[in-house]
């Protein structure tokens, strides 16, 4: 549905930027001037912006199990999922040698939590100098988020996070910053975060990759406006109205935009008319043919040809036409 709108759009303004080329003829043999743009009447709404980045998944305290002798892997107790007291045995090493007998030496778990990777099998010889398994806490999983150097102030302990993973691609995971390190790196110029995510059902698993969306702000009741609408000239910001078929340019308090949306804060009304689409064509005091959404949604209905109007908005009467300050 999205896409057909997106399509119908796009029909619209390759057929306004023939009107505005081309122009329409008055009745007498007279060039209509007339820009035709799509208009949007405002109304009062809430935006939220996120920091879109990707992360892994970490079980909490993971830490890796070493065995204490050299030999062979002679028996595994515990595998991956089981949990485990400090001090239990994961697994056994036969270090038998010729001339020699030996008792088994158990590797042991080095704190409390669940057996996250076991790396070798019966029989594989192993050093002291090798992990042989991983024990960690997954009832909470960490996500290692590389924060980039020019959006490490927008993010602070507390802060909520939303993740997705590929196994659960229709359900989100919400979590909460609780690190943040003081140091950037060097090569990559970024700032590792992590958030904290109670995971009792263990949906989530180490080392899985994830899509975060880190909450930034939000904003409600204000004006929620497509990014296409709104331009910057100078420090300031400024939108088109239609007023009685004429473009009128608006300052406005921009206060941050979120993917295609743009939050504004004062400078507009609501029933006022905004351009959306076409703008670019305009100047301050330019006639203009405006489309209405409502006449937009037909056309994608009916999937007919785009046709401007010269209806004259009631909702206002037409000022002297100067930019607002």
């Amino acid at each position: 549905m999205k896409g057909n709108r997106i399509l119908a759009v796009l029909v619209v303004l390759f057929a306004l930027i023939g009107l505005a080329a081309c122009g329409g003829k008055k009745e007498g043999g007279k060039k209509d001037n007339a820009v035709s743009v799509i208009v949007q009447k405002l109304q009062k709404g809430k935006l939220e912006q996120y920091l879109n980045l990707s992360g892994g998944l970490s079980a909490r305290d993971e830490v890796n199990i070493y065995p204490d002798v050299n030999g062979k892997i002679a028996n595994i107790t515990m595998l991956e999922g089981k949990y485990v007291f400090k001090g239990q045995a994961v697994m056994y090493v036969d270090r038998f040698q010729v001339g020699a007998e030996f008792a088994l030496s158990p590797v042991k778990a080095p704190l409390n939590g669940y057996v996250t990777r076991v790396m070798v099998s019966i029989g594989q010889n192993v050093s002291p100098a090798v992990p042989v398994a991983s024990v960690g806490n997954i009832d909470k999983i960490d996500i290692l988020i590389y924060v980039p150097e020019s959006k490490i102030n927008e993010v602070q302990i507390g802060q909520k996070v939303y993740i997705s993973v590929p196994a659960f691609p229709d359900k989100k995971f919400e979590g909460v910053i609780y690190r943040k390190d003081k140091a950037v790196d060097p090569l990559s110029h970024t700032l590792l975060v992590r958030a904290s995510i109670d995971n009792k059902t263990k949906e989530l698993l180490p080392g899985m990759y994830s899509d975060v969306s880190i909450f930034i702000r939000s904003a409600e009741n204000v004006f929620v406006l497509p990014n296409s609408a709104i331009f910057k000239n100078d420090k300031d910001y400024f939108v088109y109205l239609n007023v009685t078929n004429t473009a009128v340019l608006q300052k406005v308090e921009y206060l941050f935009e979120y993917m295609d949306l743009v939050a504004v804060k004062s400078g507009l009304k609501e029933g006022d008319e905004l351009v959306v689409f076409g703008r670019e064509f305009l100047k301050n005091g330019s006639p203009i043919k405006p489309i209405y959404e409502e006449e937009l949604s037909k056309i994608e209905e009916s999937g007919s040809s785009p046709v401007s109007t010269n209806r004259i908005a009631t909702n206002q009467t037409a000022p002297e036409v100067k930019p607002v300050k």
